[in-house]
């Protein structure tokens, strides 16, 4: 098995596919979660202090 080009051949499976709460193409395949919104494993909105400006 080599490691280059003909290895990335066999990337063809999608791992993310649309959300059904937020409409980006962050749900996950494999783990049934929304990486951008937080849908199937949470209830609430994923939001962070880390993601609002500075209100100075």
């Amino acid at each position: 098995m080599s490691k280059g080009t003909p290895s990335f051949g066999k990337n063809q499976k999608k791992t993310h596919v649309i959300c059904r709460r937020c409409g980006k193409a962050s749900m996950n395949t494999h783990t049934k979660m929304c990486a951008s919104c937080g849908f199937g494993k949470t209830t609430h909105m994923r939001s962070y202090k880390w993601q609002e400006k500075c209100g100075y």
